[in-house]
């Protein structure tokens, strides 16, 4: 009788442990489903940005900038670039003060309206 039992248990454990066996095979198997598209997505996304990559080379190319400046010259009336365009901190004009009349309706510049201590809309409620 406690052979029949203990081959019993031993019967329910195999069972159990079969059953435990498959989950892990059958969660095994998903999560290398998973990765396998996970590495397809990340293929895709490297070749976009080197395809991206190349296009941008191709725009940006030199010969092409030029002929394009010179294609619509006219149009954008472009000059060459002078060291006399770099300004200094000191050659910059300081921001004249905010209207406190102004700040009052809303319509003064909201980062002097902070900087004076007025908030940008004050008296709106």
């Amino acid at each position: 009788m406690i052979r029949r039992i203990f081959n019993l248990v031993l019967f329910v454990a195999m069972i159990a442990g079969a059953a435990v066996t498959y989950d892990m095979k059958h969660k095994a198997e998903l999560a290398a489903e998973h990765n396998a598209k996970l590495a397809a997505a990340i293929a895709k996304d490297k070749d976009s940005i080197a395809l991206l990559r190349a296009e941008w080379a191709l725009l940006t190319q030199p010969s092409r900038l030029q002929t394009l400046v010179d294609k619509y010259a006219d149009h954008f009336k472009l000059q060459p670039f002078s060291p006399t365009q770099i300004a200094t901190l000191d050659q910059i004009p300081m921001r004249p003060p905010a209207d406190p009349a102004a700040a009052a309706t809303g319509t003064a510049d909201p980062i002097a309206a902070l900087t004076s201590g007025v908030a940008p809309n004050a008296g709106k409620e």
